[in-house]
């Protein structure tokens, strides 16, 4: 039996090393999501800078710095459709990634509760085992009382 304990302790400990692998997976697929959000980010802005710089461009009468504004505009909102792209997949992989760490979560706790049962069994079991020697001691020293008893009875009544 304590083999056995052994063997899964050692079993549940490979499956919280699972679970911290999918942890960490888990946390890197979440900061993927936040560098893309940020990247999209920049280009919004980018993309409303040059919308003003345009809009300043055609007051001034400035057609040349206008179509500046509107390719860096453009090329933007391209850029911006791309990233969007990039963290629509990251949040798939994102999902994977969740419920594979839910996954070896709740195996991980499905294997502790089991090894803590299987402990706890041999807790009690050896508390019997503990129990019974000391109930054997308990009797066989009465029953050497009585027999000694028995043997002083026996003497008395020969030696009165």
């Amino acid at each position: 039996m304590r083999t056995r304990l052994e063997t899964l302790q050692r079993l549940a400990t490979l499956y919280a090393a699972v679970e911290e692998m999918h942890s960490t997976e888990l946390q890197r697929t979440a900061f993927a999501i936040r560098e893309a959000q940020q990247a999209i980010g920049i280009e919004q802005r980018v993309a409303r800078s040059a919308r003003i710089d345009g809009r300043g461009a055609l007051l001034a009468g400035d057609r040349v710095n206008w179509m500046m504004a509107e390719i860096q505009k453009e090329t933007a909102a391209w850029r911006r459709r791309g990233l969007e792209q990039i963290r629509l997949e990251r949040e798939r992989l994102n999902e994977t990634a969740r419920e594979q760490y839910v996954a070896s979560r709740l195996k991980r706790e499905q294997m502790k509760r089991v090894v803590d049962d299987i402990a706890a069994r041999m807790e009690i079991e050896d508390g019997r085992r503990k129990q019974a020697a000391s109930d054997d001691r308990f009797l066989a020293r009465s029953r050497w009382k009585d027999s000694q008893e028995k043997r002083r009875d026996q003497q008395r009544m020969k030696n009165p």
